[in-house]
């Protein structure tokens, strides 16, 4: 961690003196030499990285390396500030005497900065001669640190899931006994819990999530909720509300921020009456959660509560039946395999262990002590290694290392501390900034992009973007089993991830060990040192007034409680080194003038916040790169937001049909960094400049006239990476003609919102496409003989889309479909037949409001791959012949779930398909 530290702070001063030419005048010199004395420390610190567990002295060594950087980084971000503050002053419009008074100002910042660097040389200077004492090796073997590289590639959207089915080997027996207690239908038809019991890491939740399956498929409505150590019961409950109602695909009501735990409960126990319902609760550590919930739960029915837990007592609620199953661990015979699956799968050996590697790999195995999940951590961390034995031998003996906590997890946790460990310097501070997050939280992977990002832990890449390469840090921690991920349903997409509650103990104890961070949970925390970053989070409403020296680098706040504003304005004043300020769905009201005074920060997030207006104070925020404020009151964008030149992502709105969009400015070309931009209205001025923004990737936009297409088409053409791409027109009626746009090669989302008439061809050669949603479009002609010939579409959403009487899908077409909804066409009668071979990959079919269309088309019992199938508003005709008994049940019996919604939008008929 200590090359962590160092490397990151080395690659920040190469970017100033770069970038910041004009504030490091008059002590460039003595910056360049903190980067090169530094650097000659990287050597040093691979070899100390590596025996500091092993000597108290090393580990004092690298603690004084540690905070001679932060004094660096602390001295060189204070003198910007200062400088920064007597640029603006220069620029501005002052007298003489008042330009004189601060250039004898300036003289004297710059010799408190030239006292701070020869005090930090002293300190450097003495700390290399302790690291020649301690006999240090400059030249150390790369391969040999305990500070891993990995030059590999991945996609980041084919990741590895966190909890795969290959990985419940051994455990099929406790499958089938555990499904058996899912099914059975007691005598007396009252609820009964399931309780999975193991120590951390044995299996139990890859158990569940197995048998959860079943559940889907078996019961009325089903739920999984993640229960982390510092639940709240309203939250639980809340949870449990929305997942019934998810699992139904119905729409939760809004209970609103007001409405108490009571209300909440009463309101789950009416929707579950006449239902049986399956409901896990993962990861509980206390009865207390049960007793929390159980009287939302009706008794009647048959139903199940599925608890995974690690704690006996917990296991077995009072007055409630219960049924325990203990997972023991992996026998050494089938550890070995799993081992073997994971850690040589993707080499020639095909699954197998080298011979000249099975004594070794036998002896982690054993250090394992059965534990699935160790097993595989260990095993994935083993795929990325070589087969040179003294490699494999420097990760067993760096397995001994014992973390001084709970003893049933001590032998699982140096196995994940051990993945930890061998992180690239670069992973590390991405992975420790996870455990920021509260134990349930689910992290949007933008969001942390752009966060990493921010912070400057992202290696500069030659072809690619920061955002680029944090995405593939992304993928190699959830690759590496230390994420857990979070893939989309419909497109199998990765779009966020969740931190395993071991894992984020990991992570808690790292950060509080390498002062990387601290978490705040109440008013009492106190904290020794200064902190680099603060997550306040749960109960915790302001910032305590013992932590004077804080300097931190992140604020993250994690609370929904009313916030006080001079919270925000002792916090703005105090802390003016911050870099990422994350406010997201705080009950704030007014953003203070004085967050114009920190001009490092990068990230800015005021999403689901309160705010109605952003302070002018805001332009003078020259290094911010994002500002997310969907989900706000923001009423309209403030003076002189065009002078963030750096702004790489302008988050304004989510896209949706209804949405109200913000006008931009007229110097919207001077934003030619932005990557992404949501919410934008379309004006003539607009549709001009936007053509100068060619960084863009994502582009969103509204209140489109179609005066204006001809102007919109032939910028929009110039952004030859845009990748998603969402177009609103002024109104629902709005005609817009787009069928000029083209060149757009790497496009991979298309969403329009407006009348057409005519289908766009040059959809149709885009083949980089796998997301489109078409509405309103109301085309004259069938669209589905163009879009089937997409080979990468993965979902097809058709809303109002099109006025004819009949589609047609041909022969072979949609590839690889997933998805697909036809919404709102009140004019279709027909479906025509499909041939063995279309549509082979589709999962998810969505019938809505086409009340003409009169039955499947032939040969619809060829989609194979189907697993839901939704109808709402259909005709009673419609309904009828898919039935049990109805002509058209045979083309539908292979399917696992079918949900029929009466026109009436009240009476809901749900059946289990019959497989073949």
């Amino acid at each position: 961690m200590a090359e962590a530290v160092l490397s990151f702070f080395v690659q920040k001063l190469g970017e100033q003196l770069v970038h910041e030419v004009e504030l490091l005048t008059g002590v460039h010199d003595d910056v360049v030499w903190i980067r090169n004395e530094l650097q000659t420390m990287r050597a040093f610190l691979k070899d100390a990285d590596r025996r500091k567990d092993r000597e108290e002295l090393v580990e004092a060594w690298i603690t004084q390396v540690r905070y001679s950087v932060f004094n660096a980084e602390d001295a060189v971000d204070e003198f910007m500030i200062r400088m920064d503050s007597q640029c603006r002053l220069r620029n501005g419009h002052m007298g003489c005497f008042v330009f004189h008074a601060c250039f004898i100002e300036r003289l004297i910042f710059r010799h408190r900065f030239s006292t701070q660097i020869q005090k930090i040389r002293k300190e450097v200077k003495e700390i290399q001669e302790r690291g020649d004492r301690f006999g240090f090796h400059t030249a150390f073997q790369e391969g040999k640190s305990s500070i891993a590289t990995d030059n590999g590639h991945r996609d980041p959207g084919i990741a590895a899931y966190w909890v795969e089915e290959a990985d419940i080997m051994g455990l099929e027996n406790d499958t089938m006994k555990l499904e058996k207690l899912l099914l059975e239908k007691e005598e007396t038809q009252q609820r009964t819990i399931i309780s999975i019991v193991g120590m951390g890491g044995s299996g139990k939740t890859t158990l569940a999530k197995k048998i959860y399956k079943t559940a889907k498929t078996s019961f009325d409505c089903h739920a999984w909720i993640y229960v982390s150590q510092s639940f709240q019961k309203k939250d639980i409950l809340k949870r449990i509300l929305e997942g019934f109602y998810k699992s139904r695909k119905e729409v939760a009501p809004n209970h609103g921020e007001t409405m108490d735990e009571t209300n909440i409960a009463e309101m789950i126990n009416d929707y579950l009456q006449g239902k049986r319902y399956a409901l896990f609760l993962d990861d509980i550590w206390d009865t207390s959660v049960w007793e929390d919930v159980k009287h939302a739960l009706p008794h009647e029915g048959g139903s199940k509560i599925i608890f995974t837990t690690r704690i006996e007592n917990t296991a077995r609620p009072v007055h409630e039946k219960c049924s325990i199953h203990r997972v023991e661990p992996l026998s050494h015979e089938l550890s070995w395999e799993l081992f073997q699956k994971k850690a040589f799968m993707k080499q020639d050996t095909q699954g197998t262990c080298p011979p000249h590697l099975v004594e070794v790999g036998n002896a982690m195995v054993k250090r394992c002590k059965g534990l699935p999940l160790a097993i595989v951590v260990i095993g994935g961390l083993m795929s990325k290694k070589s087969t040179d034995p003294a490699e494999w031998n420097d990760v067993l003996e760096n397995l001994c290392w014992e973390l001084k906590d709970n003893e049933d997890l001590a032998r699982l946790n140096r196995a994940l501390l051990t993945s930890y460990n061998y992180l690239p310097f670069y992973l590390k501070y991405c992975f420790l900034y996870c455990g920021l997050f509260p134990g349930d939280y689910v992290i949007k992977r933008k969001k942390l992009i752009c966060m990493w990002v921010a912070e400057g832990f992202i290696k500069e890449h030659q072809q690619k973007t920061p955002e680029e390469v944090s995405s593939n840090y992304f993928a190699q921690l959830i690759d590496r089993n230390l994420l857990q991920p979070v893939i989309d349903e419909y497109t199998g997409d990765l779009i966020a991830c969740q931190v395993h509650d071991l894992m984020r103990d990991i992570a808690i104890h790292m950060l509080k060990k390498e002062e990387f961070a601290a978490i705040l949970t109440n008013r009492r925390n106190n904290f020794e040192e200064a902190q680099r970053r603060l997550a306040i989070q749960n109960t915790a409403i302001d910032i305590p007034g013992s932590m004077r020296e804080l300097n931190p680098r992140s604020i993250l706040l994690f609370n929904d409680q009313e916030f006080p504003s001079s919270s925000f304005c002792r916090m703005f004043s105090k802390f003016k080194l911050l870099r990422v300020l994350d406010l997201e769905g705080t009950k704030i009201k007014i953003l203070p003038n004085e967050v114009g005074g920190l001009i490092h920060l990068r990230y800015l997030s005021l999403r689901r916040t309160q705010i109605e207006e952003l302070p002018v104070s805001l332009q003078r925020l020259h290094n911010l790169q994002t500002l997310d404020v969907r989900d706000s009151h923001l009423k309209g964008l403030p003076t002189g937001i065009e002078m963030l030149t750096k702004l790489r992502h302008l988050k304004l709105m989510k896209f949706s049909k209804r949405s109200e969009f913000y006008k931009m400015p007229k110097q919207t070309a001077s934003l030619s960094n932005l990557q992404t931009l949501s919410g934008a209205s379309v004006d003539s001025g607009f549709s001009r400049e936007l053509g100068n923004l060619t960084q863009l990737k994502g582009l969103s936009i509204g209140d489109v006239k179609g005066e204006d297409c001809r102007q919109l088409c032939d910028s929009i053409s110039q952004l030859k990476w845009l990748r998603s791409l969402k177009i609103a027109g002024q109104g629902q009626d709005e005609e817009l003609n787009l069928q000029e746009l083209s060149e757009l090669i790497y496009l991979e989302k298309l969403y329009l919102v407006c009348v057409m008439k005519e289908f766009p061809q040059w959809v149709g050669s885009h083949n980089c496409l796998r997301g489109i949603i078409l509405t309103n479009s109301q085309f004259v002609k069938d669209p589905l003989i163009t879009l089937g010939q997409l080979p990468n579409l993965v979902v097809l959403s058709l809303n109002n889309a099109y006025v004819g009487k009949q589609i047609c899908c041909t022969s072979d077409g949609f590839p690889k479909l997933k998805s697909m909804a036809f919404i709102g066409m009140k004019d279709l009668e027909e479906w025509s037949r499909i041939e063995e071979g279309t549509m082979k990959s589709l999962q998810h079919l969505f019938i809505v409001s086409c009340p003409k269309l009169k039955m499947l088309p032939d040969g619809f019992q060829h989609l194979a791959a189907i697993q839901l199938l939704i109808f709402n508003g259909m005709s009673e005709e419609f309904i009828k012949r898919v039935r049990r008994g109805g002509d058209d049940h045979f083309k539908v019996r292979h399917i696992p779930k079918i949900i029929a919604i009466g026109e009436d939008g009240n009476q809901e008929s749900v059946w289990d398909g019959e497989k073949n």
